[in-house]
Formats: structure tokens, C-alpha cells, sequence
């Protein structure tokens, strides 16, 4: 009876640790939208508007943003780039701009692939992520500058 008893005493206990010792994984934030995209300098670049909040857990402190994009721009020819951003989480919808820069060749006004990533991590480094697969459209600026000099 007595080694019975101290075999579930050793079984609570384990079990006890293994709780203790298991980090909480972060509940991950909620990856809202992305795009439309606008080209910058005739696409050397373009610039993502992301909107994400976290306040699915409110240990969430920072929050990085990614944006992979892919673009068939001419002949078969392959614009990509990616760019990100870190926040600090505000419990509420935040939109950050994340400018991507492509690898080679410049991106076209049209449709293209994104990768958006979003990682959440609380003070204590547990994090955890969300991903979106999607097609999002690059448009030229409105005419928004200066008038040409003449």
C-alpha cells in the first residue's frame, strides 16, 4: 500500500513539474489585411499598408510584421523583395506602411503575390505567428507632388 501510495505521489508530482515547466505559448495577434500596394520611384519599391491587432493576449508587446512579394514583371522575369516593421502592440487596430525593396528587377503596377507574417511575442519571448497567403494589387500614386518646373 505504502508503495503504491508514494508511486501516485510521484506521478502528481511529475505531472506538477511538466506544467511548470511548459512555457504558455502567446495567443497569436489577428492579421487583419494587407495592400493595396503603391509603387514608389516607378517600383523600385512599393510601399504595404498592414493592419493587425493584438490584443488576443494582453502580454503581447511587440509585433513584426513582414511582407514577401512576388511579381512576373516582363518575358517571364521575376520581381520579389520583402520588407518589415517592429511595434510596440497598442491592444488596438494598428496600420503600419512597410516598405519592400526588390532583390533585382522593379515591381509593375498589376497584380502580385504577398506573403504577409505577423510575429507576436510577449516580454517573456513567447511568441507566435500568423501567415497570409494572398494577391494584392500595386497602383501608381496619385498625383500628389509638385507641379513640373516649365
Amino acid at each position: 500500500m505504502l508503495g503504491t501510495r508514494s508511486r501516485l505521489a510521484a506521478a502528481a508530482l511529475a505531472a506538477a513539474l511538466v506544467s511548470i515547466a511548459a512555457p504558455a505559448q502567446a495567443a497569436p495577434a489577428t492579421l487583419v489585411s494587407a495592400g493595396p500596394g503603391i509603387l514608389v520611384a516607378d517600383g523600385a519599391a512599393v510601399d504595404v499598408p498592414v493592419t493587425f491587432v493584438c490584443d488576443t493576449d494582453p502580454a503581447l508587446i511587440i509585433a513584426i510584421p513582414v511582407v514577401q512579394l512576388t511579381q512576373r514583371v516582363s518575358d517571364g522575369r521575376i520581381a520579389g523583395g520583402g520588407g518589415n516593421a517592429q511595434l510596440s502592440c497598442t491592444k488596438k487596430a494598428q496600420t503600419v506602411t512597410i516598405r519592400v525593396v526588390p532583390n533585382a528587377m522593379a515591381f509593375n503596377a498589376g497584380a502580385t503575390a504577398a506573403s504577409v507574417f505577423l510575429q507576436t511575442c510577449s516580454a517573456q519571448f513567447q511568441c507566435s505567428a500568423v501567415i497570409i497567403n494572398t494577391e494584392i494589387v500595386l497602383a501608381k500614386p496619385a498625383d500628389a507632388g509638385l507641379p513640373p518646373q516649365t
